[in-house]
């Protein structure tokens, strides 16, 4: 007898990340007629695969609107989404599934469907220097071996630095008091602009 039993997985070859567009009320405070805007999806797309997309919805926009693109840090669970989703659909029958796109995406973000262990660390600091001083002390701190990936990004306030799984985080932050924060399941802000600069 053929075997007709399927898994998510054949479905999900490619990591699956959350992705949020959005333009918020306190980016655009001297906006004229602004509305705040957002999208949220799921996507298998990397993040330079999503430029496109993201211009298009700065696009629509008022002029000088400021939009951000975010991207979750950890890759999601596929088994564990679709999972979630049928709950949901089975307990809410009358669900509009024109809106499943962003509920996707909110059930995507839980931190149940992470597939990853990474962390974020905020650090609202520009200094280039801080900054590198503040990744040695991670290595340090966090007992990573020396060719250990820690990524910096660039943000509109300083960096994102991810580092590949947890720690005890007490020693670093009684060195690191201020402008640093600890997310540890949370999206990655990867690209930013007006307006008028994507026309």
């Amino acid at each position: 007898m053929k075997n007709n039993k399927w898994s998510v997985e054949s479905f999900s070859a490619e990591p699956i990340h959350v992705v949020l567009f959005i333009s918020r009320n306190k980016d655009n405070l001297s906006v004229s007629d602004f509305k705040e805007r957002r999208k949220s999806f799921i996507t298998h797309k990397k993040i330079e695969d999503l430029k496109e997309e993201f211009e298009d919805f700065v696009s629509h926009g008022v002029e000088n609107e400021m939009c951000r693109m975010y991207y979750s840090v950890n890759a999601r669970d596929p088994q564990k989404i679709y999972t979630q989703l049928m709950h949901f659909l089975f307990n809410n029958p009358d669900f509009n599934l024109c809106s499943i796109a962003p509920k996707l995406a909110g059930i995507a973000a839980q931190k149940e469907c992470r597939l990853e262990k990474k962390w974020m660390f905020d650090f609202d600091i520009k200094d280039k220097d801080i900054a590198k001083e503040f990744i040695s002390d991670l290595y340090t701190f966090g007992n990573f071996p020396p060719l250990t990936a820690i990524t910096a990004y660039s943000t509109p306030h300083g960096y994102a630095i991810v580092v590949p799984h947890g720690f005890d985080t007490r020693p670093l932050f009684e060195k690191w008091t201020e402008n640093v924060t600890l997310k540890r399941d949370d999206l990655l802000c990867v690209d930013w602009k007006s307006k008028k600069e994507a026309l």
